[in-house]
């Protein structure tokens, strides 16, 4: 239930009411403004026994074969959730630290303690030279010592406890450092009214997560796993579910996301979603497509070489909340942004206030996960509320442009009411704003479709060949299929400039493979040949 100390004191002698314990000094949780909700804390070690487990792995790469390929895919599933108050027990910060030499092997050994407390330091270090790398600044080493600080440290979640007996939204933030790199994200969301949930994505072979466009999918799978697990607590609304990821998870959730409109929201928090590289490697996924991902996203960044915002405005059908932190880093996002209090330049000294950055940064997290998910109705960048926030630099929103419908509905508006309607839903489209309403890929599908005994005179294949060639005209697979089915309709005026056209494009035409490239000029010049 929602804290009231008010509230408890006026009945008190009436009812008997306890009034809650009295608030503690959580150091960890800096100047953040928790919400109404006392926090529970939970893991669920649990197995996806339709896919055998695999070997832990440091970030080297060095395998350690402490598990049992047999039991299934191993799942540490850490929960932070709205509690009952004074219920549970209190944790230091080493219960989540510790947690990490459990990923897969649960057991928790002395030595699994330790293996996790050198892991963090390693890391810690790891990241502190990747953040000097961008800073162009020194720091001294993460050291056992403040490790030790750290561990000591009292956090706000209670081991255990009651839930409150009420459906909540779901945050999802999948991190290769759970649960002790996002915690104290975890636990603010929760005091707001969150079940939250993280977990580490594992790669085909080992715990580590893979770079590649493959590992991209294969955490997707573990998502959808966790999401299922997720989805039979008691306490969650799966009808509000977002993401919030940090560096290469926010590109596992942008997938996650294409893949499965279950996922409401996805926020990029000092993710690599924004650049060259991740974009690339989505790219490569068949299910990375704009018509695929209509959730709103809301992008925190800084100043970094490889991230830019001009590489998610290709997202055109998903409202766009940008906001840059420019005097911090990508780890700052993490618990290191509030560690600097105890450890000073943990990742190394920055411009700005990390602790101050952090909170910032989270108060317009919550802001925009209560917005479109959670019935809030506070403007995310609300001027007078940004005007008070100091490690803000700037901030930009991109409205979503009306999106087309998927595939299925085309086909079926197509059999109830003709190809006069798949025109009509095109050009309320363009005149909405969207310049190209059908993306490239759906001609193929639609035309296809179209082949199989709906289009024996080509009359409708041509039809569609006219939109796409007024979306795309500099393609030349456009303007070949335009002339072959033109000509098939015995329009060869057409036919003849669309196979020159495809001709004098077929060369530079990034979309094309070299055989297709091929096969476009040969039957382009026979059909020509043919016609004259």
């Amino acid at each position: 239930m929602k804290n009231s100390v008010a509230h408890c004191l006026l009945i008190v002698f009436a009812i008997g009411c306890t009034v809650p314990e009295t608030p503690r000094d959580l150091q960890m949780m800096g100047d953040l403004v928790l919400g109404d909700y006392a926090v529970g804390y939970k893991t669920i070690f649990t197995y996806d026994r339709t896919r055998n487990g695999v070997p832990y792995s440091d970030w080297d790469g060095n395998l350690t074969n402490n598990h049992s390929p047999e039991l299934g895919r191993q799942f540490q599933i850490n929960v932070w959730y709205p509690a009952e108050s004074g219920s549970g027990d209190r944790i230091n910060y080493s219960h989540y630290v510790y947690l990490r030499g459990r990923q897969t092997d649960f057991g928790a050994s002395e030595g699994q303690k330790e293996s996790a407390k050198q892991t963090f330091i390693e890391q810690t270090q790891g990241l502190g030279n990747v953040t000097i790398g961008v800073l162009g600044s020194t720091k001294e080493d993460f050291t056992s010592d403040h490790l030790d600080q750290l561990l000591e440290l009292e956090v706000y979640g209670r081991l255990n406890a009651t839930p409150v007996k009420e459906k909540f939204p779901v945050v999802v933030y999948p991190n290769g450092g759970s649960p002790a790199f996002q915690s104290i994200t975890c636990e603010y969301l929760a005091s707001h009214g969150y079940v939250v949930i993280a977990f580490t994505p594992k790669g085909r072979f080992s715990s580590g997560l893979e770079v590649s466009t493959i590992g991209l999918e294969v955490a997707v799978d573990d998502f959808e796993f966790v999401l299922g697990k997720v989805s039979e607590q008691p306490n969650v609304d799966m009808d509000k579910v977002a993401i919030v990821a940090n560096a290469i998870s926010s590109s596992v959730g942008a997938a996650a996301i294409s893949r499965n409109d279950k996922l409401k929201a996805l926020v990029s928090l000092e993710g690599g979603l924004p650049s060259a590289f991740e974009q690339g490697l989505l790219n490569e996924s068949v299910f990375y497509l704009a018509e695929n991902i209509t959730a709103p996203m809301l992008f925190i960044y800084s100043s970094h070489p490889s991230i830019d915002p001009k590489y998610t405005f290709q997202l055109k059908y998903a409202d766009r909340y940008y906001a840059r932190f420019s005097n911090m880093s990508e780890w700052v996002m993490l618990n290191y942004g509030m560690f600097d209090v105890f450890v000073p330049d943990i990742l190394g000294k920055h411009k700005g206030n990390t602790q101050k950055g952090f909170e910032e940064a989270h108060e317009l997290v919550l802001r925009f996960l209560d917005q479109e998910i959670n019935g809030g109705t506070d403007e995310v960048f609300e001027a007078n509320f940004l005007s008070a926030l100091t490690e803000l630099d700037s901030t930009f929103v991109l409205d979503e442009i009306p999106a087309p419908p998927n595939i299925a509905i085309l086909k079926d508006r197509f059999l109830k009411e003709g190809f006069d309607e798949i025109e009509r839903i095109y050009k309320e489209l363009k005149e909405g704003g969207n310049l190209q309403p059908y993306a490239m890929f759906f001609y193929k599908d639609y035309r296809s479709w179209l082949a199989w005994q709906k289009d024996e005179d080509y009359v409708y294949r041509q039809r569609l060949y006219e939109l796409g060639y007024d979306s795309y005209p500099e393609s030349a697979r456009m303007n070949y299929y335009l002339a072959y089915y033109s000509m098939q309709v015995g329009q060869n005026a057409k036919a003849i400039k669309h196979y020159k056209n495809a001709l004098s494009l077929v060369e530079n035409d990034p979309d094309l493979s070299a055989s297709e490239r091929e096969s476009i000029t040969n039957y382009s010049r026979s059909d020509l040949k043919e016609i004259n």
